[in-house]
């Protein structure tokens, strides 16, 4: 008796590559980790020299009455647009963690049920991790003759 059912029985395939789906995620979010620390950190490094600056600068005008009523706007300006774009600097830095995030989860899943986008299936790994013995073919060669066997 013959049907049209899909056959459902998964490719078996070495044990140890089901884990390198994991371990790519695991070293994907680290990067993405650190990528977004070093990015938080240097925003804060700058926008913390912007205000110092702007507040010496405003403590050596202050001195001279005239020119900090001149400045003095000038000056509040400055540092409301040092915080918007400090602000706008983080709003991205996070997007693109959390697009980063997304994506390597994204990739993941794909790699560990085997699929892409397009539902085509992926290829396995061309090599074993480190550790797994491989399987050799046999060497090609002639039919019926031995290599490496003294007669």
């Amino acid at each position: 008796m013959m049907t049209d059912e899909i056959p459902t029985m998964h490719a078996f395939r070495h044990p140890a590559h089901a884990g390198l789906p994991y371990a790519e995620l695991l070293g994907r979010l680290g990067l993405a980790q650190a990528d977004v620390t070093q990015r938080l950190m240097y925003l804060a490094g700058r926008l913390s020299l912007g205000v110092m600056e702007h507040s010496l600068r405003r403590f050596l005008l202050r001195r001279d009455g005239v020119s900090y009523a001149i400045d003095r706007v000038e000056f509040e300006d400055r540092l409301g647009v040092l915080f918007d774009a400090g602000s706008e600097g983080c709003v991205m830095i996070l997007r693109n963690y959390v697009d980063e995030f997304t994506n390597a989860h994204i990739r993941c899943l794909q790699a560990a049920f085997e699929t892409r986008q397009d539902g085509a299936s992926v290829a396995p790994p061309a090599l074993p991790p480190a550790g797994v013995p491989r399987s050799v073919p046999p060497a090609a060669g002639v039919a019926g003759q031995r290599r490496g066997v003294r007669r």
